[in-house]
């Protein structure tokens, strides 16, 4: 008998190691201050992050993949913007070639055409890294974030890379023809039954979306890009530290935690050690009543 529940990979693309003021800052703290925080930093947080992408599996629907990670070549020569060299002074990279999502597709019989849609977070480099790997697929992100990083030096200024994007990308739209997610107002649907759906989580960057994913068994998933780092930031309320819109990222996680009060969720950063032990075991988030 064919399932009928949703599947969910989680596949790493290699680490990232930040600067502490890169990972959290006090949303409070003025735009200007956080940068110099983060330009005068030289402390490296530990333990290293890993960089996850997220296979859905549809029982109907087919392959959706949630972001395409870093790429095996971002410490090459030319792979970022020789006049901003700000994400090498923020952040060490590390991922080989046996670690992007392209490979690890193929290892699972998965070229481009099998995938349903590609879903992104937001462009920065260690969520949009894959994209030459998924070239051909379509790819789906609010039009409101390909407003902010169309133009070649606002995306890099932003943190991503796009010179190493495919040739002449274009990607589609997220459409709002869904109704509200608990706090959430509106939602986007990427499957035609509405299990998986993407729902706007700015702060970290504008125009920035998660995904939420209905499983079986009343259980739903959360797979919240850059919305939040880990869950210990989200239950603090806490922000990273060079977000476009703290306040707005304030606003963004409190959503995330009403929605966990209001069903079971389990809740799947990109950068959490502990996501895979929670999809694994599905361990619903339990928000305190602590924050700001």
């Amino acid at each position: 008998m064919a399932t009928t529940d949703i599947q969910i990979q989680i596949l790493q693309t290699g680490t990232i190691t930040v600067r502490p003021s890169l990972y959290t800052q006090p949303h409070t703290r003025s735009p200007l201050l956080r940068l110099l925080h983060i330009l005068t930093d030289r402390q490296w947080r530990s333990p290293s992050l890993p960089v996850y992408t997220f296979l859905i599996t549809h029982p109907t629907e087919g392959r959706i993949l949630f972001d395409t990670g870093m790429s095996p070549s971002c410490n090459g020569p030319g792979y970022f913007a020789w006049w901003f060299p700000a994400i090498k002074f923020m952040s060490r990279l590390s991922i080989t070639p046996d670690q992007s999502i392209g490979t690890q597709l193929l290892e699972r019989g998965i070229g481009p055409g099998d995938l349903t849609a590609v879903v992104l977070s937001h462009l920065h480099h260690d969520h949009s890294g894959g994209l030459s790997d998924v070239a051909g697929a379509p790819v789906l992100m609010s039009k409101e974030h390909w407003e902010a990083f169309q133009s070649p030096t606002a995306a890099t200024l932003s943190g991503a890379a796009p010179n190493h994007w495919p040739r002449d990308f274009a990607p589609d739209f997220l459409q709002a023809t869904g109704g509200p997610v608990g706090p959430f107002e509106k939602s986007y649907p990427v499957t035609a039954d509405g299990r998986v759906v993407a729902v706007e989580t700015p702060g970290h960057m504008r125009g920035h979306v998660s995904l939420v994913v209905f499983g079986d068994e009343a259980t739903t998933y959360f797979l919240t890009g850059d919305a939040t780092y880990d869950l210990e930031s989200l239950d603090a309320e806490g922000t990273d530290g060079a977000n476009d819109d703290p306040v707005g990222a304030v606003e963004t996680v409190r959503k995330i935690k009403q929605l966990a009060r209001e069903r079971p969720l389990v809740v799947l950063p990109s950068h959490d050690l502990g996501s895979r032990q929670r999809l694994e075991e599905k361990i619903a988030y339990k928000p305190s009543n602590t924050g700001f």
